[in-house]
């Protein structure tokens, strides 16, 4: 037996050290009294299961016994990642290891943690001393401990309370102190950073307490784990709950847990009950719903409100990295950006990438901060307002860098949306339109129609609450427009002449409750317009011509207002234009002539007076398409090929400067069947002709293959295919 004697002056206390050698482990003990036990604390629960994280348990004995290390280390990662498991089978491996070994959990102090050692060593403070005072009486007991100790302090996620504690646990050089936190790096601690099970570990662990899963539903339990980011307790918990639900027959299936966290949010499940779980367990082992559980992993009260408002917008926008550059864009002039995230990165809300200077909320952080935050909408005010600002311009003719901006732009848009589903307010109004808008600029009709149909349904609900606002009642007419236009375009024109119905009438209402409100006098041009359009392609040309008419006069009267208006000289341009596709349908070549010549003119100036406005140049290729058609109808053969060809050149051009552009792509493969047909039927010359269809066919396949849900397409396809007998369609 090997003793070593020595005496340590703790307070008025004399201290008699023994120590022992027995059975491979070290004790020490008081002289005359009572022994210090190996175990200061009682030991952390063992989980049940234990997978695929030995490699990390290797890795944290090696950092703790490695040759002049500084014997500190931080497990950390994100809540429920499985840090407390890992730190615990530690403990229960490796305690034979030391002489001493405690466990401590820390809520919102390390120092009142620490302080529960004072029974076991069987230290007694004054009652005037505070806990500073008494925590230096600890600390020096514990520094005088035979060496090595191990102290776990679990669950030590105060950033401020490990910075006043710090340097206090570096001196007890004496003992391995393991520290389970969220906080991702602190001064030159080392860390040992822990993420989720990978995927065949995970699955295993689902199918240990969830005995019921089948390999059929395996790809499900895939699409889980993405979706909850691989949290190692929240699989766990649901797995329980699975468990729980089926045990006589199944009541709720992967299928139905998978529709939950996709429409209704990981703490809003339809089937819930309470589970046993060892997660910050005390002496039991605690049984609560799994929401109530994830629920209390992370508390935002402690965040200050600059964080926690930042916070709040990773919560509503995509899971996935975000470059410091977007998150500029996204909230423009927001006060010290930089410094708040790599806060949030610090204490483990957001991940940091470092080698792409960006950030990642998990979706555990997002789904809690959803629930928990009531501020959430109010604190994505800003990055609602730049989406509605950025969709407005990099929405609108999407080309080059842009159609990458605009791309990312209306991803985030539709997760806000989604967010706020169940919010009606003006700005998602708005943002659900610009977002329908650019899904029809790039010709996702389907898409488009979604967000269209939110965008009504938004702008109703408000106008319903206060029929009085003129704002709202405006927003609804908008929103009837472009559910009119879309369903034209997927050729529902019965639908589509409801929509431009109600357009009209609400415009109408506006116009004559304020007709000094000259927006509201062209939004009532606007829907004679959509109303006339729909009108002709429903063969009612007389009603057609009607509603063109009123758009017409409407327009003169804004113009001859405001002659420096340019929208107002376009809207009487198109209804040129239209006017002019009437008479032509009615047989008035001559009058039709006479209306496209206005159009063109129309359309001229204004591109000459502004070369850059793609909407202006569009319209003058359109100008000359028409006249082109009219002088082929009427034998001008000479002007014919002359508007013709400069119709293609025009088409060409938008598409070479704006190549995602649907309409413009669209209106290319008309020019090349309006060239086509002249070399076929006018000149003769099938070879030539072929040629001019042959491009139009190319471009319509590629047309019809992305946006399958034009019928124009369809249609144009066809005939073009007909026209080219010997080529596979």
């Amino acid at each position: 037996m090997d003793k070593t004697n020595r005496d340590i002056q703790l307070g008025q206390k004399s201290l008699y050290v023994e120590k022992i050698e027995k059975g491979g482990r070290l004790n020490v003990t008081y002289a005359g009294e009572r022994r210090i036990p190996h175990a200061l604390t009682s030991p952390p629960f063992l989980t049940e299961i234990f997978l695929g994280r030995q490699d990390d348990l290797q890795l944290i004995h090696d950092k703790l016994f490695a040759p002049g290390s500084n014997l500190l280390l931080l497990v950390n990662g994100e809540g429920g990642i499985g840090k407390t498991t890992l730190a615990a089978k530690y403990y229960h491996t490796y305690q034979h290891e030391y002489i001493h070994v405690a466990w401590v959990l820390s809520e919102k102090s390390i120092a009142s943690a620490l302080l529960l050692l004072a029974v076991p060593l069987g230290l007694q403070f004054a009652e005037r001393q505070d806990t500073g005072e008494r925590l230096e009486v600890l600390l020096t007991a514990l520094m005088n401990l035979e060496k090595p100790c191990l102290l776990v302090i679990d669950n030590a996620n105060e950033l401020a309370d490990l910075d006043a504690n710090y340097q206090r646990l570096r001196r007890c050089s004496n003992f391995h102190l393991l520290l389970t936190t969220r906080i991702t790096h602190f001064e030159r601690a080392e860390a040992c950073a822990i993420n989720g099970l990978p995927k065949d570990e995970a699955l295993e662990l689902f199918e240990r307490y969830y005995r019921g899963l089948d390999d059929g539903e395996k790809a499900l339990f895939f699409q889980i784990r993405e979706a909850v980011g691989g949290n190692t307790l929240v699989l766990e918990l649901l797995a329980k709950n699975l468990a729980g639900q089926n045990r006589l027959k199944q009541r709720y299936s992967l299928a139905n847990l998978l529709a939950d966290l996709q429409s209704l949010g990981l703490l809003q499940l339809s089937h819930s009950q309470a589970v046993g779980t060892d997660y910050q367990s005390k002496d039991s082992m605690r049984r609560e719903t799994p929401e109530a559980i994830v629920s209390a992993m992370y508390d935002l009260s402690g965040l200050p409100s600059e964080e926690s408002a930042l916070l709040s917008v990773f919560a509503v926008l995509p899971v996935e990295s975000i470059a410091f550059a977007t998150l500029e864009t996204l909230l423009p002039g927001l006060p010290e950006l930089d410094s708040h995230l790599l806060s949030l990165a610090q204490k483990g809300w957001i991940e940091y990438n470092e080698a792409t200077i960006s950030f990642k909320c998990s979706p555990v952080v997002q789904e809690v901060t959803r629930q928990k935050n009531p501020s959430l909408r109010e604190h994505c005010a800003l990055l609602v307002n730049t989406l509605i600002e950025k969709l407005a311009c990099e929405g609108t003719h999407i080309t080059g860098s842009s159609y990458n901006d605009a791309l990312r732009y209306a991803r985030y848009a539709e997760a806000v949306i989604r967010t706020f589903s169940k919010s009606a307010d003006d700005s998602l109004a708005i943002l659900s339109e610009r977002t329908g808008n650019y899904h029809r600029i790039i010709g996702n009709l389907e898409r488009s129609l979604f967000f269209f149909t939110q965008f009504h349904q938004l702008a109703k609900e408000l106008f319903d609450a206060d029929p009085q606002n003129k704002r709202f009642k405006d927003h609804l007419a908008i929103s009837c427009q472009f559910l009119g236009d879309t369903h034209t375009a997927l050729g529902h024109l019965d639908q589509a002449l409801a929509f431009f119905s109600q357009y009209h009438q609400l415009e109408k209402e506006l116009f004559d409750t304020y007709p000094q409100n000259v927006d509201f006098k062209n939004g009532l041009a606007i829907s004679c317009q959509f109303l006339g359009d729909t009108h002709a392609a429903l063969g009612h040309l007389d009603l057609a011509s009607t509603f063109f008419t009123q758009f017409q006069q409407l327009a003169k009267e804004l113009v001859a207002a405001d002659p420096q208006n340019v929208g107002f000289k376009n809207n009487l341009a198109i209804s040129c234009q239209y006017l002019g596709e009437t008479h032509t349908a009615l047989g008035n070549l001559d009058l039709a002539l006479t209306f496209f010549a206005q159009f063109n003119q129309l359309a001229k100036e204004l591109f000459d007076a502004y070369p850059e406005n793609v909407e202006f140049k569009k319209n003058l290729a359109i100008s000359c398409q028409f006249l082109g058609n009219t002088h082929n109808a009427l034998g001008n053969l000479d002007r014919t090929l002359t508007f013709f060809e400069q119709y293609h050149q025009l088409a060409k051009e938008l598409v070479d400067d704006y190549p995602q552009n649907v309409d413009f792509k669209y209106g290319l493969a008309l020019s090349y069947q309006c060239l086509g047909s002249f070399y076929e039927d006018q000149l003769e010359d099938l070879n030539q002709a072929q040629k001019y269809y042959h491009q139009s066919k190319k471009l319509l396949l590629e047309l019809v293959s992305r946006f399958p849900g034009y019928v124009e397409f369809e249609q144009n396809l066809d005939w073009v295919t007909n026209k080219l007998p010997d080529e596979p369609y």
